[in-house]
């Protein structure tokens, strides 16, 4: 028998809070790591109101280039769960060049909970084959005692990154593991390392809705009859829920049919005591709502809707840092989804 799809576990989708303000900053070109810690140390003494520094994670941002790094910074400062304690953004220029480190640090300031805090962001361009020795820059600048969580903005980390070597976990987006390699890569990556993937969780409402089309007492008996399951959607996504619903119910690969289109939509064909039923879940044209369909002959049509968030890259990422910790399901996912992957 199949295992129940849902429910999923998700929590409402809230509003993002507004984000927080520069209280001070500085830049240097050509510095030391013990001269960013100095100017760390000397923006916080020069502010007077007294507050406490968030700590929930040191947060580390591989970035390709600026507009890369601005957008990142950006979405992190719209998180609804709060700025990390410390974030830390590089930028690896010419490899070629000679070997200097260029550095912009600021200060931020918010409200949580009626009290003041603090946090910080380091932005490291590193020039050379510095770029080689990135652990060493990153390590001294992290905070003690607080987890490091390592988030390669528009590419898959190589198994030989040296900026791994300071993650306890790490956050992807498998949209950008559209073939076979870097699925695989994934894959193994999450042996090694607590993997916290952005597209799994943007997913969050298709699962749930389609897990609760099966708690309906008069469709659950179609969840043991699934004959063919066709999803659309960009790659990666649609490679991960394909293989979240292969490893749920035991489905080969020849169930089902993948193709590309702008936003995810999955439908399952389901049998059960000779009536064939129609199963669900797309996103509502020109709309930011999930909706969830079934479709059987002999029974009243059902529908169920789930509003998107509208700025989800702080959401999804808010989710990631909140949580620290791979969802059950998505090990097994991963290894289902290879088979997906063309």
């Amino acid at each position: 028998m199949a295992q129940p799809l849902g429910p999923a576990g998700a929590q409402a989708l809230e509003p993002v809070a507004a984000g927080p303000s520069e209280l001070g900053s500085w830049r240097g070109e050509g510095v030391g790591v013990g001269q960013i810690l100095d100017a760390l140390g000397e923006l916080r003494r020069r502010e007077p109101r007294a507050a406490t520094r968030t700590s929930v994670v040191n947060l580390v941002m591989v970035a390709g280039d600026d507009d890369e790094a601005e957008r990142a910074c950006s979405a992190m400062h719209r998180l609804e769960t709060g700025h990390p304690g410390r974030t830390i953004v590089l930028i690896r220029d010419d490899e070629r060049a000679n070997p200097r480190l260029d550095a912009e640090v600021s200060l931020h300031g918010a409200e949580a909970g009626g009290h003041a805090v603090w946090s910080e962001d380091v932005r490291l361009r590193v020039w050379g084959p510095l770029g080689d020795h990135l652990y060493s820059l990153v390590e001294p600048l992290t905070l003690p005692d607080v987890p490091v969580a390592v988030w390669f903005l528009t590419r898959l980390p190589r198994p030989s990154d040296p900026v791994l070597a300071a993650a306890g976990f790490v956050i992807v987006d498998t949209k950008d593991a559209p073939d076979d390699a870097s699925m695989a890569r994934i894959t193994a990556l999450a042996q090694s390392h607590h993997v916290m993937d952005l597209s799994w969780i943007r997913l969050q409402p298709w699962r749930e809705l389609l897990g609760n089309l099966f708690e309906v007492k008069s469709f659950r008996p179609f969840l043991d009859g699934v004959r063919a399951v066709t999803i659309n959607g960009k790659a990666g996504p649609r490679q991960l829920m394909a293989g979240w619903l292969s490893s749920r119910l035991g489905l080969p690969a020849a169930t089902f049919t993948l193709s590309d289109a702008r936003h995810l939509v999955v439908r399952l064909i389901c049998e059960h005591e000779g009536v064939t039923g129609t199963f669900t879940v797309d996103r509502v044209a020109g709309e930011r709502l999930v909706r969830s369909k079934a479709e059987v002959p002999g029974l009243a049509p059902y529908e169920d809707r789930m509003v998107l968030q509208v700025d989800s890259l702080p959401w999804s990422l808010g989710k990631a840092l909140s949580r620290l910790e791979p969802h059950p399901s998505y090990g097994p996912t991963l290894r289902y989804a290879i088979s997906f992957v063309s």
